[in-house]
């Protein structure tokens, strides 16, 4: 008996499987208000709404939590805060890498309260802590702060506990960090303490410390 397969049928398979051969692989990796950074294909495109479409990727709407992205004439919304393999992804976190010196120290220039200064990566330091002479570069009114006592290798001095607007390393911002100024001249470079580090994530391998941020 001799088969017969429909022939509806047969072109709808042949439009299904062309049009998986045709697949346009699109990963949304940054919002921005009207505007979106996206893969497609593999290649980075920046597209706006309004814009023209690219390879049938069109930007219908976007905003800092979600898009309304049209791939060959069909429209779906996507959040950040969903993994979607195709679709919106987080965006990188924002990483920041420091090369140990020869002393097998951590050094990175840093912001703090505006002010471009100096520091040393200290795992060990509870706060962030400067002495006196850099505080007063930086404009801190530190001696309103609370006094507290402070062993150094000069024996103990007075400090005082102040709070920072924000310290910045490699990008990474931390709003209101709890700091110590010590009076003298230790440390000689600024601290970069746990009042700092908490915030952020960070890890040590091969001589390369990496801070990260959280979100």
């Amino acid at each position: 008996m001799k088969s017969v397969f429909p022939v509806g049928l047969f072109a709808s398979f042949l439009l299904f499987f062309a049009s998986l051969s045709h697949a346009v692989n699109v990963r949304v990796v940054a919002l921005f208000p009207d505007k979106a950074l996206v893969f497609i294909d593999g290649e980075r495109q920046f597209l706006e709404v309004g814009g023209p479409p690219v390879q049938g990727v069109r930007l219908i709407d976007a905003s800092s939590r979600k898009a309304r992205v049209e791939v060959n004439g069909v429209a779906k919304d996507y959040f950040l805060s969903r993994d979607m393999g195709d679709g919106i992804q987080s965006p990188e976190k924002l990483t920041f890498r420091i090369n140990r010196t020869n002393q097998g120290q951590y050094l990175a220039q840093s912001v703090i309260n505006n002010n471009s200064v100096q520091v040393l990566v200290d795992t060990g330091a509870n706060v962030v802590a400067m002495n006196a002479a850099t505080a007063d570069r930086i404009g801190l009114n530190y001696k309103d702060g609370n006094t507290v006592r402070v062993e150094t290798a000069s024996g103990v001095v007075r400090g005082f506990q102040v709070m920072l607007d924000f310290v910045s390393v490699g990008g990474i911002r931390v709003p209101n960090v709890e700091a110590t100024v010590i009076e003298g001249n230790s440390p000689e470079t600024v601290l970069l303490g746990m009042s700092y580090l908490k915030s952020i994530r960070f890890s040590e391998e091969g001589g390369v410390m990496t801070l990260q941020a959280r979100y």
